[in-house]
C-alpha cells in the first residue's frame, strides 16, 4: 500500500511540475490572473500596483517550481519502485496519475475541457496500462513456479 502512495504522489508531482512549466511560460495567464485578483478583491488592490512585476516574479516562481517538483517526482518514484511489488505496478500507477491529474490540473486552473473523445483515449490508457500490469503479474508467477 506504501508503493501505490508513493508511486500516486509521485503522479501527482508530475503533474504539478507540468502546471508550473506551463504558468512558467504563459505569461498572458499570469498577468490574467493577477488582474482578475484585482477586480475581484478590492481590498488588495492597493498590495498589486503592478501586475506585471508581480506577472514576471511568479513565472520566475514557477520556473522553480518545476524542478522542485520534478526532484520530488524522481524521489518518490525511485521509492515506490523499491515498495511495489514491481517496477511496472509503480510505472503504471505513476503514468496513470499523472495523466489524470493533468487533466485535472487543467480543468482547474486553465478551464480547459475534456471531451467525450478524451474520456474514451483515457479509458484506453488505462486498460492499456492495466493490461501490461496484469502481463508482468502472470510472467512473475510462472518464473516463481519454474524455481
Amino acid at each position: 500500500m506504501i508503493g501505490f502512495s508513493l508511486a500516486l504522489s509521485a503522479g501527482l508531482c508530475a503533474a504539478l511540475a507540468s502546471t508550473c512549466a506551463k504558468l512558467a511560460m504563459a505569461s498572458h495567464a499570469v498577468a490574467e490572473l493577477c488582474q482578475s485578483v484585482k477586480q475581484n478583491y478590492e481590498s488588495v488592490e492597493f498590495l498589486i500596483p503592478n501586475c506585471q512585476g508581480i506577472a514576471l516574479y511568479l513565472r520566475m516562481t514557477c520556473f522553480g517550481m518545476i524542478f522542485l517538483f520534478n526532484a520530488m517526482m524522481w524521489t518518490l518514484f525511485v521509492k515506490s519502485l523499491r515498495k511495489c511489488s514491481s517496477s511496472v505496478e509503480a510505472t503504471v500507477i505513476n503514468t496513470a496519475a499523472n495523466f489524470f491529474f493533468s487533466a485535472f490540473l487543467g480543468m482547474v486552473l486553465f478551464g480547459e475541457s475534456l471531451s467525450l473523445v478524451w474520456w474514451f483515449g483515457a479509458s484506453l490508457i488505462i486498460v492499456g496500462l492495466l493490461f501490461i500490469h496484469k502481463g508482468t503479474e502472470g510472467d512473475e508467477q510462472k518464473d516463481t513456479k519454474e524455481e
